[in-house]
Parts: C-alpha cells; structure tokens; sequence
C-alpha cells in the first residue's frame, strides 16, 4: 500500500496500473475449487454446497472485472480521508485482530462471527489458509479493507466470496465475464472515528486479548490468555474471571456468542 501511495504522489499511473491489475487473483477457479471443493459439478440439482469453488470462481469474475478501477477509487479515498498508517491481520487466527490499535467493535464485529458461523469461511479456518483484512488508520479514524489472500507469490484481493446462484450456475444464464454491468466502487468498510481508548500508546501496550467461554448464565468458566503483554495478563485473566456478560442467544443487541475474544487493559 505504501508503494502505491508513494507512486500515485508521482503521477506514475502506469506503474499504478500494473499493481491494480496484480491484485486480481490468477486461476482463480483452480484456486475456489482448491479451498472450497467442485464436486456434484455436473449434477442436475446442484444443492447449497455443490460445486462451490466454481460457483465462487465465477461469481468473482464480477469483483475482478471492475478491481483496477475500484481499487483506484479506494486508494483516492483513503489518501483523502489520510487513512496512511495500515496493518495486515490474518483474519484465521485465534482472535484475530490488529496490534498497534485497539479496533472499534462495530468493525470487528462482522469479522469475529461471520467466519465462524459460514461454512464456506469456516472451512477455511479448519484448514489454515491465511485470510488477511488490510486496517487502514489514523490518529481520528480507522477503516478495514477486506479480503486478501496470498497466491502464487503475491497478495490478491477476493473481496468477500460468495457463490454464483446454483440456478443461474447450472444453467450458465450469464456466461463468462458477461455478468449484469456492475461500476468501479470504494471497497473499505464504513469509517468509524477512533474513540478516546484507542491509538493510545500507553493503552495499546497494555491491552491483553483473551477467549473467554460463558455458561447459560453469562459467567466466565474459562478464560485463556491469547496475545498481549504479558506483564497484565494475570490481571486481565482474574479481572475477566469476575465479570457477568450477556446469556449467549439472541439479545437486544443482537447476538451473543458464548465463546468470544475480549481485548482488556487493566488499569
């Protein structure tokens, strides 16, 4: 990201191009069919999961006709917003999350529970394929540009996979790269302003990441240290321990996992 800003602040856009161009994944059918499977392809009634990587692959000829442009716009954008500082986290690993900010939980959201809860994603997850969200920051705001994977030597933008209708796939009702019109767009997430706790250095230093588990109840019954300094983990850990969180199920604020992460910084 830096070399593309640096080259658009000197007008090169034709080295601007080839990068844009780069971000599009190679094959990629051979690579959806790799990670998410292409069996019953040639069956009649393709159910939800039959022939999924194709499907993917197909469908993402969409995303990567417009991508050069898009990505354009998006860098446009975040040099306007001064969206400079960016960190690349593996969106697969336990509690995934950046280091050098503690994220807004409206961006995190989305992240921690809908890899887990769809099983396209939580194949992924299973099998340890590297699925990266690009954090873009400043000291006011943050934003998430996501997905990337690393292909055939480089990173590769997939935005978020979805499968072609089984219906339309099976019936090949648009055939390749004629997809309906679809125009360059931003691809980040919302922007949200940086609240007092986050980008405080100090805060930053302090903060541990912990998985804690829930009964019925809401009352921790274990709770395990992730990442973070060390030196407060025991605090964090004992501190959690005393706490009531929400009865997982369906609340007022949506759902409530009874496993989640939580990013603490003990005073």
């Amino acid at each position: 990201m830096r070399d593309m800003f640096w080259l658009r602040q000197r007008n090169d856009s034709a080295a601007l191009a080839w990068y844009f161009q780069s971000l599009i994944l190679p094959d990629a059918e051979t690579w959806f069919s790799s990670e998410f499977g292409d069996v019953d392809c040639e069956a009649n009634d393709l159910g939800p999961n039959g022939c999924l990587g194709p499907r993917m692959a197909w469908y993402y000829t969409v995303t990567a006709k417009t991508l050069p442009e898009s990505f354009a716009l998006t860098l446009a954008d975040l040099a306007h917003e001064s969206l400079v500082d960016f960190e690349a986290v593996n969106q697969t690993e336990q509690c995934a999350g950046p280091m050098r900010i503690v994220p807004a939980q409206e961006l995190v959201g989305q992240f921690t529970t809908v890899p887990v809860l769809l099983s396209p994603w939580s194949k992924l997850i299973r099998q340890n394929e590297p699925v990266y969200v690009l954090w873009a920051f400043n000291e006011s705001k943050e934003t998430t540009l996501n997905f990337f994977v690393y292909s055939q030597g480089a990173f590769r933008y997939i935005g978020m996979p979805r499968p072609a209708p089984a219906e339309d796939y099976r019936q090949k009702k648009y055939s390749e790269g004629s997809f309906p019109p679809t125009s360059p767009s931003i691809l980040t997430s919302k922007q949200l302003s940086i609240k007092d706790v986050l980008i405080q250095l100090d805060k930053v230093q302090r903060t541990v990441v912990l998985r804690v588990v829930v009964d019925r109840e809401g009352k921790p019954t274990q709770v395990s240290y992730v990442r973070g300094a060390e030196t407060f983990k025991g605090a964090a850990i004992e501190n959690t321990r005393k706490r009531r969180f929400e009865r997982p199920g369906f609340g007022p604020h949506g759902l409530h996992p009874n496993v989640f992460c939580l990013a603490v910084a003990p005073h």
